[in-house]
């Protein structure tokens, strides 16, 4: 059985508790999707005279359909971000594995991967992957609740997430005598 969006995000919360690592994060995932658009958008599915498509572009739907499942709200806010990175990738892979666009993947892959390991290093935990490796898939809807949570908005789904905030204990005068 599928696990719902809030068990898979507590899950990947654990391994993410500082800011630090959320910002390496924020740039990173992007441009691991980016890097794997471009690759997958090499692969193409032809059926002549009836459609032409990449494997990035399926991969993608496929993708969205998921998140939309997990968590509708992220799920759309996901969408545009998605067909923005998805054209881009088709504008470096629309000629094939050509030289500049195997370098443009490499580097973003490495790049992407590079921020993610370094925001470990600085959380001083391995990547949630490690443990399960489907939680590569989450991060995107999970940093996207995050941007949500840093704006003060779903603070509904971010107690869900992380539980409710601890409010400092209040002593009133007459406690203390």
């Amino acid at each position: 059985m599928m696990k719902s969006f809030i068990e898979q995000a507590q899950f990947y919360a654990a391994y993410h508790q500082k800011p630090s690592t959320r910002y390496t994060h924020l740039i990173g995932v992007p441009l691991i999707i980016f890097s794997l658009m471009v690759l997958f958008g090499f692969l193409h599915l032809i059926i002549p005279g009836v459609m032409d498509t990449t494997l990035a572009s399926l991969a993608t739907l496929a993708l969205v359909i998921y998140y939309i499942y997990l968590n509708w709200r992220l799920g759309l806010v996901l969408i545009p971000i998605f067909i923005v990175l998805l054209w881009l990738a088709s504008l470096v892979s629309y000629k094939g594995p050509t030289h500049t666009a195997l370098w443009i993947f490499v580097l973003t892959f490495v790049l992407g991967w590079a921020l993610q390991l370094i925001g470990h290093l600085i959380e001083g935990r391995r990547p949630a992957l490690m443990d399960n490796f489907w939680q590569a898939l989450i991060a995107p809807l999970f940093l996207t609740a995050e941007l949500f949570f840093m704006a003060g908005r779903m603070n509904d789904l971010k107690e869900q997430i992380y539980g409710k905030p601890c409010e400092p204990e209040v002593i009133k005068p007459e406690e203390t005598l």
